[in-house]
């Protein structure tokens, strides 16, 4: 594994070195205009701020609020830093590598008494490359690959809510979601013109190097309501090892003061977690959750304003709403098969 990580490393630092169309030196810490999220992305390589009207649930509602819905806050953090950026031989084909960082932070502003932390999650790894090739052919303007050859995201509840599910005499005082994967993208239609109309689709795929989406340690919780039963060396077999995405991205033409409308979307086919959080340990028998596969629908509606005559980072501002159903896409809760929410979203790309 550690020989395999270093190659790729290696591989990817020395591949732009090939370029003829653009100079080494030229490229280096150079933006790109392509290989960027799409806003319906859960986990974006910029920053989102929402403030959504979303499915409560007793694992997280550490004030005890009731009701089904309840007002929530989650931010994510996500930079792309450019490593190398050029043309290949000529303008027809392109090569961006580019390290991709991201962290969200879910929360409770609206629970006035401590305002706790619900979730966070970080995701890091090697640098990703996405090669372009320019067609101009009609609807066809361009098409790209990408690989991230290794990823890593790992989920962290708030203390707060893990001191309450201790209290509250929960089976699952805490679930160990960290996972290593790889991902590769196909896209048509690269928006590198970001101030002319657009429509992009982007298929991807995600595959895990080894294991499952989590563990569960043996002082955290009874592993043995997990599906399927693991053992302390191998807590959790996968079953589930990909996930599948598919997304649309439409952008307007761009009006004289820099404003244009973006209609952004994303079905998602990935696993629910096999276990039940809402477990006491008082309960006999002990409930268990199959896993298994569901879709998610995320969708963005908004206008962008692209700063005039730049077109680097934090060049472009969105406001608008989104809106989610699938299960939770944080953490943990992932097991929680029935989530919805919508609200006012604001990005800075």
């Amino acid at each position: 594994m550690k020989r395999t990580t270093f190659f790729l490393f290696v591989l990817l630092s020395v591949l732009p070195v090939r370029a003829e169309g653009t100079p080494f030196g030229h490229g280096v810490f150079r933006y790109a205009q392509f290989g960027h999220s799409l806003y319906a992305d859960m986990h974006p390589n910029f920053v989102r701020m929402d403030i959504p009207y979303a499915t409560n649930h007793p694992t997280y509602d550490w004030g005890d609020n009731g009701g089904a819905y309840r007002w929530q806050t989650q931010g994510l953090f996500g930079v792309s830093l450019p490593l190398w950026t050029g043309n290949l031989v000529d303008s027809t084909y392109a090569l961006n590598v580019t390290l991709n960082l991201s962290a969200n932070l879910w929360m409770d502003f609206f629970e006035w008494r401590t305002s706790p932390i619900v979730d966070t999650d970080y995701r890091i790894g090697l640098p990703s490359v996405t090669f372009l090739h320019r067609l101009n052919r009609g609807f066809a303007k361009n098409y790209s690959v990408s690989w991230s050859p290794f990823k890593h995201e790992s989920t962290h509840l708030g203390d707060e809510l893990e001191v309450k599910h201790i209290e509250r005499g929960y089976v699952q005082k805490r679930v160990n979601v960290s996972y290593n994967y790889t991902e590769f993208a196909f896209t048509l239609n690269e928006a590198e013109d970001r101030f002319a109309e657009n429509h992009c689709f982007r298929v991807g795929l995600m595959v895990l190097w080894h294991g499952g989406w989590f563990n569960i340690d043996q002082w955290d919780g009874d592993e043995s309501l997990a599906d399927p039963r693991g053992t302390r060396l191998v807590p959790y077999v996968q079953r589930n090892p990909w996930e599948l995405y598919l997304q649309y991205q439409y952008q307007s033409p761009t009006s004289k003061h820099g404003f244009q409308g973006i209609v952004s979307a994303e079905v998602r086919n990935r696993e629910c977690y096999g276990f039940d959080l809402t477990v006491l340990e008082t309960d006999n028998p002990k409930r268990r959750q199959d896993e298994r596969r569901v879709f998610t629908y995320n969708i963005f509606v908004g206008a962008r304003y692209n700063t005039p005559k730049y077109d680097g980072p934090f060049s472009r501002v969105a406001l608008g709403i989104r809106a989610y159903h699938g299960n939770c896409p944080y953490g943990e809760f992932r097991s929680i098969g029935n989530y919805s929410q919508i609200g006012a979203c604001m990005l800075f790309e």
